[in-house]
């Protein structure tokens, strides 16, 4: 099922808006694995009262922080798309491509993106980047869903 997007012969405010709302699933797994952190560091608490060493549990924890991380840039990403699409959506004018190189130049501007050396990215790189982050988000959740299993496995 992973191969080449199809490309659309042009990337309006409907395709931002499309790719803002499969970002915003990001929080569902955001919200599933402050869960499981929980309870993983519920888990680290009891073990050090018994004075067990748990590495499952230490792995939980920290894919639940690596995966914090990753929710907050994705969150970004799907505001940042959603107000693009707006921007696109009042000015006919512009498209979106105008729209990303603008996005570009205020992110460069806040330090939060280095100024473009080369040719601008297409919209199908910015998916693939935006769309890897969300994925790799959804795979921590996993990792930290295995060894909380792991560790009551061992319990």
């Amino acid at each position: 099922m992973s191969g080449p997007l199809p490309r659309p012969a042009a990337f309006g405010a409907f395709e931002l808006r499309a790719m803002a709302a499969l970002l915003a699933q990001g929080r569902t797994l955001c919200a599933a694995s402050l869960l499981l952190t929980a309870l993983a560091l519920l888990g680290l608490f009891e073990a050090a009262g018994v004075g067990g060493w748990r590495p499952a549990l230490w792995l939980a924890a920290a894919a639940g922080l690596v995966q914090l991380y990753c929710a907050v840039r994705v969150d970004f990403d799907a505001r940042l798309l959603q107000a693009l699409a707006a921007q696109v959506e009042a000015d006919a004018q512009a498209g979106a491509d105008a729209g990303a190189a603008r996005l570009d130049a205020a992110l460069a501007a806040l330090g939060l993106r280095k100024p473009a050396a080369g040719p601008a990215r297409g919209w199908p790189s910015r998916w693939r980047g935006a769309r890897g982050l969300l994925l790799k988000q959804a795979g921590l959740v996993i990792l930290q869903s295995a060894a909380l299993l792991a560790a009551l496995g061992n319990a």
